[in-house]
């Protein structure tokens, strides 16, 4: 007896998990894309002690050509977004070359 699909796939994404550091921050960074498409990219950023134990400073995302960030009002932000940016701009200059 043979089955129909009922599902049509439209596209495929690949997940790719990665970690930055800099200074006393650490970028946990996860972007998904198709092709050579960033469909999205979420970055968490831990300030991490000597000790390595890690508290959460705050989030940036991108997706559909949007920035998004989220910080505390104590936070020197600056950094934090020239970091983003490095990031977002290495991942679209993988994916350009693929």
């Amino acid at each position: 007896m043979t089955t129909s699909k009922v599902l049509t796939e439209n596209s495929k994404t690949t997940q790719v998990e990665a970690i930055a550091r800099s200074g006393e921050y650490e970028y946990q960074v996860s972007y998904s894309y198709n092709g050579n498409e960033l469909r999205r990219l979420s970055c968490n950023i831990n300030k991490v002690d000597m000790n390595e134990n890690r508290t959460y400073s705050s989030y940036m995302s991108f997706e559909n050509g949007n920035k998004s960030m989220n910080f505390p009002a104590d936070v020197e932000i600056a950094p934090h977004v020239a970091m983003f940016d490095n990031i977002l701009n290495e991942v679209k200059g993988e994916l350009s070359s693929k």
